[in-house]
């Protein structure tokens, strides 16, 4: 039988991501607002709410982008980690084979962890973050950040080599 599972989980905005949106929207309104000046004073006022509308629009998609997802998709035994931005533009970050991990844990971890690459794929919160080292055959040692919830913690554990299986379902 077949085990599927699939989450989304939303990054938590920070004061700098608010900070970020505001300035970009303070600039975006300022330039437009240039645009339209600079055509009143120069009598082509038609010509240059175009640019006005073009440089809102920009600000407008580039403080969108600022909105990050992450949508971890469990599919028997490989693991699919996409990040969602500005719920527009989806990019697979990595593909795991849940069958190779080496070990599961809270995060922050007590100790260092061995590995080659780190992929964050989670709210930016620890209260409830974990960290899944596996064997990756491009990059090597992956440690996964992620934020998975009781259904995915026990569809994980179905494909998880037996001795990981009790670590992942008792920390939740």
């Amino acid at each position: 039988m077949d085990n599927c599972c699939e989450q989304n989980v939303q990054k938590a905005r920070t004061t700098g991501d608010t900070v970020k949106t505001v300035l970009i929207l303070f600039l975006a309104a300022v330039v437009a607002a240039a645009c339209v000046f600079f055509g009143i004073v120069m009598g082509i006022v038609l010509i240059m709410i175009i640019p006005a509308f073009g440089v809102g629009a920009l600000g407008i998609w580039l403080a969108g982008n600022l909105n990050i997802e992450y949508e971890y998709i469990l599919t028997n035994n490989e693991m699919d980690v996409d990040k969602i931005i500005g719920k527009r533009t989806r990019k697979r970050m990595i593909t795991i084979d849940i069958s190779k991990s080496l070990d599961f844990e809270v995060y922050p971890p007590k100790g260092e962890i061995s590995r080659d690459v780190t992929v964050y794929a989670g709210t930016g919160l620890s209260n409830d973050a974990a960290c899944l080292l596996t064997e990756h055959a491009d990059y090597g040692k992956v440690l996964v950040v992620f934020n998975p919830n009781k259904k995915m913690r026990e569809a994980m554990a179905q494909e998880m080599p037996r001795g990981l299986r009790s670590k992942v379902t008792e920390n939740e």
